[in-house]
């Protein structure tokens, strides 16, 4: 059985044949990671995991030109 730590919490995960691609849930935190390496094992947060976070309404370009302008007109 191969052995690995969740990178969220530390506690030990334990696959028996891990593989690569292969979703996992951390049995202390309930973290869902993925496999990313088999040799050596290791999981990681899947590639998702923080797209929630991000909402793209919520960053437009104008609001990035609106600050590049105001910092202009300071100078």
């Amino acid at each position: 059985m191969r052995k690995t730590y969740c990178p969220n919490c530390d506690a030990v995960i334990s696959v028996e044949n891990p593989r690569e691609g292969a979703a996992v849930t951390c049995a202390e935190c309930g973290t869902e990671l993925e496999i990313i390496s088999t040799n050596p094992f290791e999981v990681d947060f899947p590639l998702d995991f923080f797209d929630d976070d991000w909402d793209d309404e919520e960053w437009e370009d104008d609001d990035w030109e609106d600050e590049e302008e105001e910092e202009e007109e300071a100078e």
